[in-house]
């Protein structure tokens, strides 16, 4: 996928265009797979630029969105958009809920939605690199420094550690 300029994702044409590239490269078509002719208007706008189309041949009525993962999807090209570019930077839905101002009970069901579809087309078989990089980590289980070797010097010990003092 192409990245996009900010001013990019807040324009509805322009996501819309990015969707139908990424859910129809070969072109919308009804869920019979009918080709949209390119003189056809669309059969109901209230909600442009995301039409409804009816198909020629079978009568079915049809959007960006029909046969998809995202079918039923109510949001605005930009505001979806949006959401999946949020799940892709992992941002946590209860941040994304409230900055797009959208259910976040909404928000999460759809995100396991579409983790679950990545899930189900993730491909268990290694890297065929045969260098990996990774980032490097320092886990410290229980090791707390040198262990103290003089008992007649005992460790400080923390405050309120005592029965009666503090909480």
């Amino acid at each position: 996928m192409m990245l996009f300029p900010i001013e990019d994702l807040l324009d509805e044409e322009r996501c819309y265009r990015m969707l139908l590239d990424a859910l129809h490269p070969d072109g919308l078509r009804c869920p019979n797979g009918h080709a949209l002719p390119a003189d056809q208007a669309p059969h109901d706008r209230h909600r442009a630029p995301v039409m409804d189309y009816r198909c020629r041949e079978c009568g079915k009525v049809f959007n960006l969105y029909t046969g998809t993962a995202l079918q039923g999807v109510r949001h605005r090209p930009s505001r979806l958009v949006m959401i999946l570019r949020g799940f892709c930077q992992g941002v946590p839905t209860l941040h994304l809920a409230n900055e797009l101002r959208v259910s976040r009970r909404h928000l999460l069901d759809r995100r396991d939605h579409v983790q679950g579809l990545a899930l189900e087309h993730f491909s268990p078989s290694p890297l065929e690199d045969p260098v990996v990089e990774a980032d490097e980590m320092y886990q410290n289980a229980g090791e707390k420094g040198d262990p103290h070797r003089d008992p007649d010097d005992p460790p400080r010990r923390r405050a309120n550690k005592f029965n009666g003092h503090g909480t």
